[in-house]
């Protein structure tokens, strides 16, 4: 049985390396800073629907593709529910709050391995 820890960064890898193909190492790293910061600085709902907004462009709905993939994991706070806007909009503030920090401590190991994985 895996840790917490070790189940993020299992995933977060998966996604960094499925990344390496798309040839946008910069953008994506970029990206992939970006978003633990505002989730911190705005929230959640903010930061996810700030790059829901942008779509595919320069990684942005790369990176939020991912966020989404982990928060709607079995045991994650929006297990089960592939619409990451919806889930936030019904959540109650409990699970609203699990599921921004856990937003920001897996998306902390995709910095990290976009960096050491991804390109310039």
């Amino acid at each position: 049985m895996q840790t917490l820890q070790q189940e993020r960064a299992k995933h977060a890898l998966g996604q960094v390396k499925s990344w390496i193909l798309l040839n946008e190492g910069s953008k994506l790293k970029a990206r992939a800073s970006e978003l633990p910061f505002m989730v911190h600085a705005n929230g959640l709902g903010q930061a996810a629907a700030f790059f829901k907004s942008k779509k595919d462009n320069d990684g942005y709905g790369v990176v939020f593709g991912a966020l989404q993939s982990w928060l709607s994991q079995p045991n994650r706070p929006l297990a089960g529910q592939g619409d990451l806007m919806q889930a936030i909009v019904n959540a109650d503030l409990h699970t609203y709050r699990m599921a921004q920090a856990e937003a920001i401590q897996y998306m902390d190991w995709v910095k990290k391995f976009a960096s050491a994985y991804l390109a310039t």
